[in-house]
């Protein structure tokens, strides 16, 4: 095909090319902005000039539709789900740890995967499974917004206005900005107050990877996750699956990158 279509042609073929891909690109990066976008798009019309990377745009575009067939119509994503998910019953335990999850920065807002998380955990410490909880003090860099507030102190000021004096002990993690980071700083936590059991929540395809981080350093942890808010996750429809795909794609590269740096 690369060989019969003039430049120009191969120019508007990639460049529609480019524009379909474009939503996937989006779903595996819902935080990409506008100029990001454009230039990925423009980057991807910029193929049709020549006929090798026309080629190479081809080829690449029909192993995407090969797998994003795969994600949206087989038992594929339900796979990958499970091999993310670690679920353990609750028990009696020093401390409740909630991980961070999103904020929705411009109202100044938890995301629903913190909203998840911190239900699960205040259910935990109402279950009588433990008397304190921490939250995660963040950064507003790691949301990519210095001016974000912090997801611990938003969180914090829910749990007051929920229960007041009669609420939990909450601790908060001082400047979080990974899970490794909440790793390590649990792990001083846990050494300094004599902490032994912990309860880690967190959402489910986050959790192999919390846990094991957790883990590594040590420390007495069951993995207790909240509800999934995203998606389905019995992943009964192709918009599940296809929902699914962010997190699922987030943590796969997660867990490589702990891997390698030995953090797991």
């Amino acid at each position: 095909m690369a060989g019969v279509l003039d430049q120009r042609a191969r120019v508007l073929v990639a460049a529609g090319l480019s524009l379909l891909l474009l939503p996937l690109g989006l779903t595996l990066n819902p935080e990409m902005g506008l100029l990001p976008t454009g230039l990925l798009w423009l980057l991807g019309t910029s193929l049709g000039l020549f006929p090798l990377t026309f080629r190479l745009l081809l080829g690449a575009s029909g192993l995407l539709a090969l797998l994003t067939g795969a994600v949206l119509f087989t038992p594929f994503t339900a796979l990958l789900v499970q091999g993310l998910v670690v679920r353990e019953a609750p028990r009696e335990a020093d401390l409740i740890v909630i991980l961070g999850g999103g904020m929705h920065c411009g109202a100044g807002e938890l995301e629903a995967s913190s909203l998840a998380r911190l239900e699960k955990g205040l259910e935990l410490w109402r279950q009588g499974y433990a008397p304190r909880i921490t939250l995660s003090d963040t950064v507003g860099e790691i949301f990519g917004d210095a001016r974000c507030p912090s997801l611990g102190r938003v969180a914090l000021e829910r749990v007051r206005a929920l229960y007041g004096a009669a609420g939990p002990e909450v601790v908060l993690l001082p400047e979080m900005r990974t899970t490794r980071t909440e790793a390590l700083a649990v792990a001083e936590l846990a050494r300094t107050r004599g902490y032994r059991r912990i309860l880690l929540v967190t959402t489910p395809t986050h959790s192999r990877r919390a846990v094991g981080a957790f883990r590594k350093l040590g420390l007495e942890v069951w993995s207790v996750p909240s509800s999934e808010p995203r998606f389905d996750l019995a992943l009964p429809t192709p918009a599940d699956r296809l929902l699914a795909l962010t997190p699922i794609t987030r943590e796969y590269l997660g867990l490589l990158k702990y891997r390698l740096q030995g953090w797991l």
